[in-house]
């Protein structure tokens, strides 16, 4: 709106968002890789088709930053592994890239993230560790690390990340912003590094769920984003009231274990659904517990398949990497397609379940950040592996293929986030953007 109006410029933004990223990145480590040059050919572009009567829509001259698994023309997309280092600059942007330029946004850079979005931070990985903007020095997500710590301090407007476990929305909860993965298959992956094609899938985070909504709106004309329906599953207007609608929240154990300052925001969260009108409706998660170890067989095959073609640089692997994907090579392929037939059945019952209500709401994770360097922390009185928690109420939704948004709804006295997941049937990311916008309201 400013830029219609005239009152500010696609240069002076971009600007902007390049010296804060000079001030800001070397103590966050939020980008791998920063295009100041590119970016302000393109923002001088924007701003001379907005003089010109030109409106490419709502990313026109909106500063943007790309995982560095996402191929850009002419940069060197490194995975943030040494694996790649020494591979040729890319030749054509992804897919995804593509649209993004057709739609006005600028790319300002590519973001850090772990080795081949496997999930764990490593000290001893080619680009050091991303910081927590909420507060340097402890944990900022999962892989799409840098893509969360970079729209949470405002060195950029959107961040494209991939989701495989959680990588968009773990990011999103522990640095207190919104990030959702879409429905899986919905987004065109081409030209993005695989790391389990069953299960990844490509999407924004940002500072506001309104933010998340443009680009989806974005990618959702025709030719470009989204295969198939297009806009049709987007709300005309976020806005709308959601009285009357039936929200699940799960039973049982599994969703419950949680700290007491998550546990506190998340029952706030249900109490304001109730205020807004909607209906709670418990039901029983069906085959949850099971649901990580599929993941975990599906990721670790598909992915031990595609890193054959990196055996001569196998000594190039960081040790996270080698301990989480090599196992997969010696998975049976009986083992792997009957997690890939229960796959199926699980996602056929979770649909009649879907029957019974227009959305879930989960928390988005069961503990806040922590610090940097921590392996496990404390649940029911036994330690559990960090990366275990992280995922275990994302991961779910992948192996489903639904969407899912995460967004803030606390912060502890310590200044750490806490969020709330909503997800939904296939192709639900309309209702899930309008219940999202309301609960940020």
């Amino acid at each position: 709106r400013l830029y219609r109006r005239g009152e500010t410029s696609p240069v002076e933004v971009v600007k902007a968002h390049l010296e804060r990223c000079d001030r800001l990145n070397p103590v966050l480590n939020a980008y791998r890789l920063l295009l100041p040059d590119s970016a302000m050919q393109a923002a001088g572009a924007m701003e001379n088709l907005f003089r010109a009567g030109v409106d490419l829509g709502p990313l026109q001259g909106v500063p943007v930053s790309v995982k560095d698994l996402i191929r850009v023309r002419g940069t060197f997309t490194t995975a943030g592994s040494r694996v790649l280092l020494q591979e040729p600059p890319d030749q054509e942007d992804a897919r995804v890239v593509r649209w993004l330029r057709a739609a006005g946004a600028v790319i300002i850079g590519k973001t850090n993230l772990h080795e081949f979005a496997t999930g764990d931070p490593d000290p001893a990985g080619p680009f050091g560790l991303v910081q927590n903007p909420r507060r340097v020095g402890f944990h900022p997500g999962s892989s799409s690390s840098g893509a969360g710590a970079a729209a949470a301090a405002g060195l950029g407007v959107v961040a494209i990340g991939t989701d495989t476990g959680g990588s968009i929305r773990i990011p999103a909860y522990l640095c207190g912003i919104a990030g959702l993965k879409p429905t899986t298959g919905k987004m065109d992956m081409e030209g993005i590094l695989p790391l389990s094609p069953t299960l990844d899938t490509v999407g924004p985070l940002a500072r506001r769920v309104s933010d998340i909504a443009a680009v989806l709106a974005v990618w959702g004309e025709e030719g470009r984003g989204w295969k198939g329906s297009g806009t049709a599953h987007l709300p005309d207007s976020l806005a709308q009231s959601i009285r009357g609608w039936r929200i699940g929240v799960p039973a049982g154990e599994y969703f419950n274990q949680l700290h007491p300052p998550v546990a506190e925001a998340y029952e706030h969260t249900l109490g304001i659904l109730q205020d807004l009108g909607c209906q709670l409706v418990e039901f029983e998660p069906r085959g949850i517990e099971g649901m990580n170890e599929l993941c975990t067989f599906i990721i670790q095959a598909e992915a031990s398949d595609y890193h054959e073609r990196y055996r001569d640089r196998e000594h190039l692997y960081g040790a996270n990497f080698r301990e989480r994907i090599f196992p997969g090579r010696e998975i049976k392929a009986v083992t792997y397609l009957a997690a890939r037939r229960r796959q199926l059945e699980l996602q056929e019952e979770w649909l009649k379940l879907a029957e019974g209500f227009n959305l879930l709401v989960t928390p988005a994770g069961p503990v806040v950040a922590p610090p940097h360097g921590m392996s496990t922390i404390e649940m029911g009185g036994s330690p559990v592996p960090f990366r275990t928690l992280l995922s275990r109420f994302t991961r779910p939704f992948n192996l489903l293929g639904w969407p899912a948004l995460s967004i803030l709804n606390g912060i502890t006295e310590e200044g750490l986030p806490t969020g709330i997941q909503i997800s939904g049937p296939p192709q639900s990311e309309g209702n899930i953007l309008i219940l999202g916008h309301q609960l940020e309201r």
